[in-house]
């Protein structure tokens, strides 16, 4: 055997050697992460408990966090993939002004999952319920982010004479649907399917646990809300509910479509510049949303990315304590005769 060939021998035993090590190492870490992701989770009900109260809705169970006191109440609902927890920075403002109350939609947050389809119009049928069984009284400023806008349209739609105001934060339409094509549905699909994966991995594994507050982003808050964020979102039930919601994030659109105008509901639309910037048409969504009512206006959330409650907080209060003066203001704060 020649001198070049042992020499090709030997570099090729130390790459598999190589090889073999990282993948043993590979193994090991993995195999550690789960035991410790195994382990850390027995103690998640204790550690972090449910803020709020859990209530039954019909074989499953909502979870809502209130604060804070006097007409209207305020209802803060999140955006997809997100939790009462998004709200965090805005509910506590609020709470100084009136009765301010998180919820978390099905299998979101500490909510427990729900055997119905994600819709928008089965989101909002829920809240209608959870607020009834609660007792938790009207008349309601619903204030909703992202795609949960339409679940907050859909209710004030069908419970009109309970609600006595909207707040949508940089909420998807309708409007927005009719120009998505189905290539770029679809895309859409799969990236939130994708990430699905990936959370799933990520909480396998424990390295949502160890690096939760670096990955949920929200630097304005204490690094133990930003790892209880990360943590929320990557149960297996969120994970579903987040994938259903977006598979029929347009099911409810005709019900909106069809839908009468708003009257003289006050209506505030604020809008993140970032994503007027980045979505072609967002603008004018938004537009044609402030438009749905004679006492809308649109506002735009000037240096904000599309999580305006964690970007410009005061800006979301201030919107909100607006609708809530109008409200108080107009004689609409006090609770409907049944």
């Amino acid at each position: 055997m020649t001198t070049a060939t042992t020499r090709t021998h030997a570099s090729v035993r130390r790459i598999v050697t190589g090889l073999l090590s990282l993948a043993a190492l590979t193994i090991v870490l993995a195999s550690a992460g789960a035991i410790y992701e195994a382990i850390a989770a027995r103690g998640d009900a204790r550690a972090y408990p449910a803020p709020g109260r859990l209530v039954d809705v019909g074989g499953f169970r909502l979870h809502i966090h209130c604060a804070g006191s006097g007409s209207p109440t305020v209802v803060l609902d999140a955006g997809l993939g997100g939790s009462s927890l998004d709200w965090s920075l805005v509910q506590p403002e609020l709470a100084t002004t009136t009765r301010v109350c998180a919820y978390d939609r099905a299998g979101m947050g500490w909510s427990d999952a729900s055997p119905g389809p994600r819709t928008p119009a089965n989101a909002a049928d829920e809240l209608h319920r959870l607020l009834v069984k609660a007792d938790i009284a009207g008349p309601y400023v619903l204030v909703a982010h992202s795609l949960s806008g339409k679940s907050a349209r859909l209710f004030a739609h069908r419970h009109r004479e309970e609600v006595a105001g909207l707040v949508l934060v940089d909420t998807r339409s309708e409007h927005m649907d009719a120009l998505t094509t189905r290539a770029e549905n679809d895309a859409f699909i799969e990236a939130v399917e994708a990430q699905g994966l990936q959370y799933a991995l990520a909480r396998r594994f424990g390295v949502v646990r160890l690096f939760g507050a670096e990955l949920a982003g929200a630097s304005s808050v204490p690094d133990e809300t930003r790892t209880l964020l990360a943590l929320l979102s990557t149960r297996p039930n969120a994970i579903a509910a987040t994938r259903g919601e977006a598979q029929a994030r347009a099911a409810s659109d005709a019900d909106l479509r069809d839908a009468p105008a708003l009257g003289a509901l006050p209506l505030v639309v604020l809008v993140s510049d970032q994503s007027i910037a980045a979505i072609p048409h967002w603008a004018d969504a938004q537009r044609r949303q402030a438009a749905l009512s004679d006492d809308g206006r649109m506002v735009v959330a000037s240096g904000s990315s599309h999580a305006i409650p964690w970007d410009r907080p005061g800006l979301v209060a201030e919107s909100v304590r607006a609708v809530v003066a109008d409200v108080r203001e107009n004689g609409r704060s006090r609770r409907p005769t049944p």
